[in-house]
């Protein structure tokens, strides 16, 4: 999938994008290097609980509401 289709996925599909760090880091490749919009994606379009304000983007790992899960 090129950087529009996956964003797409995202939108459509957020109960597909509930990814472990691993599997974040594996969604967000696109062209082999990792897509900084498609993981800033993640927390908008998932919205998986938070911390602090900072919206969570992995289930599992380092994550973006700067706890560890």
């Amino acid at each position: 999938m090129d950087l529009s289709e996956k964003l797409k996925d995202i939108e459509e599909h957020p109960d597909r994008h509930h990814h472990s760090w691993k599997d974040l880091q594996a969604c967000c490749m696109v062209d082999g290097a990792i897509s900084f919009q498609i993981m800033d994606a993640h927390p908008k379009m998932i919205g998986s609980g938070g911390n602090g304000g900072n919206t969570c983007d992995v289930t599992e790992g380092p994550c973006a509401c700067g706890g560890y899960h």
